[in-house]
């Protein structure tokens, strides 16, 4: 699996960890354009599935317990980002996922 590290906040972490949360918004700036097309090329050239590595802060490699991994449901679509987690007029991604190991 080819996956980007996204790093959270204890409440969206634990969202996340409880199921409550399925979908993640970033914003649709160069940076996270560069980082999710570098992710889905990878894995076209190793022809593997692409996923997130979500952590709570910037945990320790070996602290299991603050690192979940997901893998992409559903190519990331571009929406207004006024009724997601981020509540800004503006386009963000939207990333739906499901936790593996779960």
């Amino acid at each position: 699996m080819v996956f980007i590290t996204m790093n959270l906040t204890k409440e969206w972490f634990n969202k996340i960890k409880s199921g409550k949360k399925t979908h993640e918004y970033r914003l649709a700036n160069a940076y996270w354009r560069k980082r999710i097309k570098n992710l889905y090329d990878k894995a076209a050239l190793y022809d593997e599935s692409t996923g997130i590595m979500f952590k709570l802060g910037y945990p320790k490699k070996d602290d299991q317990d603050k690192q979940l991994l997901a893998v992409i449901t559903k190519a990331p679509e571009i929406i207004n980002g006024k009724n997601t987690d981020l509540k800004v007029d503006a386009p963000v991604f939207d990333i739906e996922f499901k936790l593996l190991g779960v």
